[in-house]
């Protein structure tokens, strides 16, 4: 019998409680107000959401998650405005992103899922759908009190090249941590996104029973309980987190 010794591990919804429908919105109006006056353009808004469409958009695998943003971002700019833009972006990460942590909430044990996993000796990628950069990422990991220290690897904008439910995100994340599908988990709140795990072989244990609200789920969970529930039994040693 595989021993299944990898787990993915979603965050948003699943160990950090947050509304992804409700964050978005705030996210974007806080970064069209401190990129568009830092800027002073006018069109930032929808030069944003036409390079995450293009990024979202089916496509080969030749340009990392970040290039096929920026790539359609910088469209008709100039290089020096350009550069203003990417200055901005990465100011607002530093100044203004972490109070967003407003608009988020703790998940009961999420912090001790993670350190009876390692405990254990379970090979832990977090496995966030790679539409954030990671300086994002991690400034969210730390409102659910866990440190990047706690993960093998994170998957993220800048290292990949598809998003979730895309099972070529699953394979990706697969090579990444150079196993296989019967040797790994995945654990997440969206039976749509992190459902879609199963697409590429790997069983999918639902948090929480929260459905995305629109699309259909992907695949039937192997095991479906809280955070709290997953905690205890990966403290205990029960199913599934069996070898």
């Amino acid at each position: 019998m595989t021993e299944r010794r990898h787990l993915f591990v979603d965050l948003d919804g699943t160990l950090l409680g947050m509304d992804i429908d409700s964050f978005l919105p705030v996210y974007f109006e806080r970064l069209g107000k401190f990129v568009g006056e830092a800027v002073r353009l006018p069109d930032f808004t929808q030069r944003f959401m036409a390079a995450v469409q293009e990024m979202l958009a089916d496509r080969k695998a030749v340009m990392t998650n970040e290039e096929a943003f920026f790539s359609a971002f910088r469209q008709g700019l100039p290089d020096e405005l350009f550069d203003r833009y990417y200055a901005s972006f990465e100011a607002f990460y530093h100044e203004v992103f972490p109070q967003l942590i407003s608009h988020t909430r703790s998940i009961p044990g999420a912090r001790r899922f993670i350190a009876a996993a390692r405990r254990r000796g379970y090979r832990l990628t977090l496995a966030t759908s790679p539409v954030f950069p990671l300086r994002a990422i991690v400034e969210r990991l730390s409102w659910c009190g866990i440190g990047t220290d706690a993960f093998d690897r994170i998957t993220c904008l800048e290292n990949c090249h598809f998003v979730k439910p895309d099972p070529r995100y699953y394979e990706e994340v697969l090579a990444m941590a150079g196993c296989a599908p019967e040797e790994a988990l995945m654990v997440g709140n969206d039976r749509r996104d992190d459902g879609g795990a199963t697409a590429a072989g790997i069983p999918f244990i639902w948090v929480d029973g929260r459905y995305r609200r629109t699309g259909d789920p992907i695949g039937e969970p192997v095991w479906r309980d809280s955070m709290l529930g997953l905690a205890t039994a990966m403290e205990e040693g029960n199913a599934p987190f069996e070898p």
